[in-house]
């Protein structure tokens, strides 16, 4: 069963209080050079996510387990890349922290190396059909791994009873069939992509002014000389 907080009603918690529980939300961080306006958008989606998160909590039992795509390794390691990748998410799990949440093993090192590699080959512009084909054919055996992996990890770190947060670039990620999924989306979450989507088709538009300003300059440019290069012909014509 999966349950989308921010825009559906929440659940009877009576029904999920004895069973392993997931919150599973996206991990949002704009560069350092964003604007301001995005930075504030950003923070009000964690706020958002912080927000129900707690809700949850209150019914269903405090955070224990915290689980990061894309971060191998666990504990205190897992922590410092996290504040890297996203001081927004960082921010908002140091009281859960403190509380006593731990951040389990959610990757393998070497086997997201594998993905990532495979990946990047597959993209590279192959121009064989067969060895795009063998790359294919690795980077599914891969994510299959990947997958299982990670599927593993949290079955044997989340204990009966509690609740883990998962940070994912895919919410509707397959989880062992007794965790109840949470997936939390507040409307911050479309508003941070309405915001980006904008951004781009402003940027897009500049750039095409930009070229046509230059194709129109060098247009005009070679209208004047093509004028200039042209001989006199000696004869007179009335102004």
């Amino acid at each position: 069963m999966s349950d989308e907080i921010g825009k559906i009603n929440k659940p009877d918690s009576k029904e999920i209080l004895g069973k392993r529980k997931a919150f599973v939300c996206v991990l949002l961080q704009a560069p350092p050079e964003a604007s301001k306006d995005l930075h504030e958008l950003i923070q009000k989606y964690w706020d958002a996510v912080d927000n129900n998160i707690s809700n949850l909590e209150e019914k269903t039992g405090v955070v224990k387990r915290i689980f990061i795509e894309g971060i191998p390794g666990k504990g205190e390691d897992v922590s410092v890349s996290l504040k890297e990748a996203s001081l927004g998410a960082w921010n908002m799990l140091q009281e859960r922290v403190n509380a006593g949440a731990e951040f389990e093993e959610f990757e393998n090192l070497e086997i997201l190396q594998k993905v990532i590699d495979w990946s990047k080959c597959l993209n590279s512009g192959l121009s064989n059909r067969s060895v795009a084909e063998k790359i294919a054919e690795e980077l599914k055996k891969e994510s299959e791994s990947r997958l299982e992996f990670i599927n593993n990890s949290i079955d044997k770190n989340l204990k009966e009873g509690e609740s883990c947060i998962i940070f994912s670039g895919n919410q509707e990620t397959n989880l062992p069939d007794d965790i109840e999924k949470f997936i939390i989306s507040p409307p911050e979450l479309d508003m941070v992509a309405q915001w980006v989507k904008n951004a781009q088709a402003a940027m897009e538009a500049q750039m095409r002014e930009q070229f046509e300003a230059q194709q129109n300059a060098s247009s005009s440019t070679s209208e004047e000389e093509t004028q200039q290069d042209k001989p006199d012909s000696g004869i007179w014509t009335p102004n």
